[in-house]
This record gives structure tokens, C-alpha cells and sequence, in this order.
């Protein structure tokens, strides 16, 4: 809150109006596109400057935002409908790609772009902002993106190579469909540093799409376990499904008004359109002029069981760089986890980064998401401060702590004020030292009360 009047750089007085969120939102419109650069060039400078940025990895991913913007409001034009990641296809949405360093995680670049533009076809676009960021012509390291398999194309390696930037990437097994079928007893074990242990098989100088690179499929375990899971429970949900669909078939049978053969074809469809449902699934339908009078299906163990032997728990890797130990190649990856963090703390409700976003012109949207990317920045580097003194804790509570810390105005009796921080939990005390408050609270004129 801001009382009375605040003093400008040069020690003038603005009026309290001049410093209300309204005076904020009002020039948000004087942003243009070409501002937007200069400011991330800048932040990424900064970050080079203290964490000593040098020859890394680059994970990169893509998410995005659902806004309620009115259908036919045509002003803006980023937010569009597309591929919803909460599955609110209902409503337009924003796109946003995001960089973080493989070690800290730190945000480092962004892009903001339009919700119905897809991950493949995005990547090639804020390819050519980021050779500007982090390949300026002085640059000597050759950098390392990280893609999941989602971003990935054989043009889209073609065109990093061309930038100069090397790739490690998942790829969809479309692409490498015999190397599902080599047994686990061919793999390799492969100790990793938290403990885990998975099994690696691993093909170097092999091509693929033009480009020279290794290949290698790692089976985890874990994910295993996980992917069997959930194909058990996708299974037991279309089966459920599957059995109201005959009770509405029978129903309409009986009231003499049966459905069409290709409306209850479309619908089985769709029941089973996930996690490979459909390849161990048949069914057959009993017609009378047209009618559908029975629906009668199976499941094939057998398919099944080939699919979850061959194919489940394994993801392969492929990148251009032969060098590359397969523990790296593996663990590399796996800081894809470091971004996915950042978007889930993003979407949270607390603290409330990008929602909720009051704008719906393009300008102010944009302006929205340079903050909201400073602001992970910021959390970021808070979290890593906390690591550094052995404090683990998540966002949501951090923020919930850090508000209880208080500052009261205290008035005496002889006309004398004070700012005063008031005491602290243990907790509270915690962070209090971690992140340096005291400095900061007597900086700004503030009596820090010992807890």
C-alpha cells in the first residue's frame, strides 16, 4: 500500500496516484515488440554474471494458459484455440516456451506466442530469438537443448545444427520401431547417482532424418510400473464405459428407435483412443437394416502383453553429440523435470503468477508474461538460496511464511513513530536469516524485533 506521497530518483514527490496498480496497467500498452529483447539480453547478462554461466545444457519446453477471452473479441490475436494442456479446448489460450539451465534451473529465456501455434512448429521460431541470446558472435561455447519428444522434428534438427546449437532429445518411437524389439537382455545396467538403477541400450553413429548422431533407449523400473499402471486403469474406465454404451444400445432397441452403425462406431472409437487401447481391442456390432442392435468386444491379452514387454518403460534418446556417456545423456534429460517445476508454479493458484491475468490486449499479455517469467526467476533464485542452507520447502509455504512476517507502525506517546518487523516463528526466523531480511528491513528504516 502506498501512503501519502513516494520520492522519485531525484527526490521529487509523485502523487499517490501516480503509484497505483491502474498507473501500472496504463502503460503497459506503451510496450512494443521490440522492447521485449532488450530486457531478456539484459536479465540473461545478469544471470551469466553470477551463477557463471558457461558450455551447458538448455532444457526446453512448451506450455500453455487458457484465458477468458471472449470468442469474438478479434483485437488480440495471441490468444487463439488450440491443444489445451488442462484440457479447457473450450476456451482460447496463450502459448509460452521456456529455457532453464540444466544445474539450478534458472529461467533464461521466454517466448510468448500465439495458443494455436503447435510445440514443433514453435521451436523453430524461438530458435531464431535465441540464437541472439545465447549465441552472440563472440560466443565460443557450443551450447546443448534439451527437447522432449513433442518438440521434435527432423527439420527442427536440421535447423539447430544450422544455428549452431547441439540437441539431446526424446523421439517418438515411430522412429525407431525396430529398437523396441530387442530384449532387455541386450541392455546394459546403468547405476544412477540418486540410487536407481536402469538398463541402457545404446547404438552410436547411427543416422537418422540426415543428421549422424547415437541413439540410446533406456528402461526404467519405475516407469514401468507406472505405464502398466495406468494402462490397467484406462483399460477398467473403457470397460466401464463401453458397458453404459450397451445399456443405452439396449435401451434404444427397446424403444424401437436403434442408433446408426456409424454413430456407435465413432463413440467406441473414442472410448478406447487412448494409450494404445485400440491396439489390443476388437469389437463387432449386430446390424438390422442399418440399425445397431448388439455391441459385443474383447480384449486381447496377448497384444497386450507384447505392448507392455516391448514398449512400455523405455524412452529413446538421440542426439548429435557422439561424445556423450549414456549416464549424461540419461541424467541430461532428466532435468526436464527443472522446467515442468517452473510451469507447475506457474499454474498454481498460490502464489498466483500468471492467474489471474485481467488483460486481453495483446500488449498488456505480453507485458504479463515478462513479469510473470521475472518472477520465476526471482522464486527460483530464493529456492536455490534456501538449498544452499539446507532449507527444503515448497513455494506455496514459503509464500505463506514469508507473508506472516509482519511490519506495524508503532506510535508512542509523545507524537514519535516507528516502523517495527514483529517477532517471528521459528520458521519464519528461518528464512528470515536465510534470504538476508534484517539487511534489507533495516535498510528501509525498519526496527527488526529478536524473536
Amino acid at each position: 500500500m502506498v501512503s501519502g506521497h513516494g520520492a522519485g530518483p531525484s527526490g521529487a514527490c509523485l502523487p499517490r496516484d501516480e503509484l497505483s496498480s491502474q498507473r501500472f496497467w496504463d502503460h503497459m500498452h506503451l510496450f512494443a515488440p521490440e522492447h521485449f529483447a532488450p530486457i531478456q539480453r539484459e536479465l540473461l547478462h545478469r544471470i551469466q554474471q553470477r551463477f557463471g554461466l558457461g558450455e551447458q545444457f538448455l532444457v526446453y519446453d512448451t506450455t500453455n494458459y487458457y484465458t477468458f477471452i471472449h470468442t469474438f473479441n478479434s483485437r488480440p490475436s495471441l490468444p487463439q484455440r488450440g491443444k489445451n494442456k488442462q484440457k479447457r479446448t473450450d476456451l482460447r489460450q496463450l502459448s509460452l516456451a521456456l529455457v532453464v539451465d540444466e544445474e539450478r534451473g534458472l529461467p533464461l529465456y521466454y517466448r510468448c506466442y500465439e495458443g494455436n501455434v503447435t510445440d514443433v512448429v514453435a521451436l523453430s521460431t524461438s530458435l531464431q530469438e535465441m540464437i541472439g541470446h545465447f549465441l552472440p558472435p563472440s560466443a565460443a561455447p557450443r551450447l546443448t537443448l534439451v527437447l522432449d519428444k513433442g518438440n521434435v522434428s527432423h527439420d527442427n534438427f536440421k535447423a539447430l545444427l544450422q544455428a549452431h546449437f547441439s540437441f539431446l532429445a526424446a523421439i517418438p518411437a515411430g522412429w525407431v520401431r525396430p529398437l523396441y524389439q530387442v530384449t532387455l537382455k541386450e541392455y546394459q545396467p546403468l547405476p544412477l547417482p540418486d540410487g536407481r538403477r536402469i538398463k541402457v541400450y545404446c547404438q552410436p553413429n547411427k543416422q537418422l532424418g540426415g543428421i549422424r548422431g547415437k541413439l540410446l533407449v533406456s528402461f526404467s523400473p519405475r516407469f514401468y510400473r507406472t505405464q502398466v499402471h495406468t494402462l490397467d486403469l484406462l483399460q477398467r474406465k473403457a470397460h466401464q464405459q463401453l458397458l453404459q454404451l450397451l445399456a443405452t444400445i439396449q435401451q434404444a432397441v427397446e424403444r424401437q428407435r436403434p442408433r446408426t452403425e456409424k454413430a456407435i462406431r465413432q463413440e467406441v472409437t473414442q472410448l478406447v483412443r487412448l494409450d494404445r487401447l485400440k491396439d489390443f481391442f476388437a469389437f463387432t456390432l449386430r446390424l438390422e437394416q442399418g440399425k445397431v442392435q448388439e455391441l459385443s468386444w474383447q480384449w486381447d491379452r496377448r497384444k497386450k502383453r507384447q505392448i507392455k514387454h516391448h514398449d512400455l518403460g523405455k524412452t529413446v534418446l538421440f542426439t548429435d553429440r557422439q561424445e556423450l556417456e549414456p549416464q549424461r545423456m540419461v541424467l541430461a534429460y532428466r532435468s526436464q523435470a527443472k522446467v515442468e517445476e517452473m510451469f507447475r508454479i506457474s499454474k498454481t493458484r498460490r502464489p498466483g503468477l500468471w492467474w489471474p491475468a485481467y488483460h486481453w490486449t495483446d500488449s498488456k499479455l505480453s507485458v504479463h508474461a515478462l513479469y510473470c517469467f521475472v518472477a520465476l526467476l526471482l522464486i527460483r533464485i530464493v529456492l536455490l538460496r534456501l538449498q544452499e542452507r539446507n532449507l527444503s520447502i515448497g513455494v506455496e509455504l514459503l509464500t505463506e511464511r514469508l507473508r506472516g512476517i509482519q511490519e506495524a507502525l508503532v506510535i508512542y506517546a509523545n507524537g514519535a513513530a516507528q516502523r517495527v518487523i514483529t517477532e517471528r516463528s521459528p520458521e519464519q526466523e528461518e528464512l528470515f536469516l536465510a534470504l538476508h531480511l534484517r539487511t534489507l528491513a533495516e535498510q528501509w528504516g525498519n526496527r527488526v524485533i529478536n524473536p
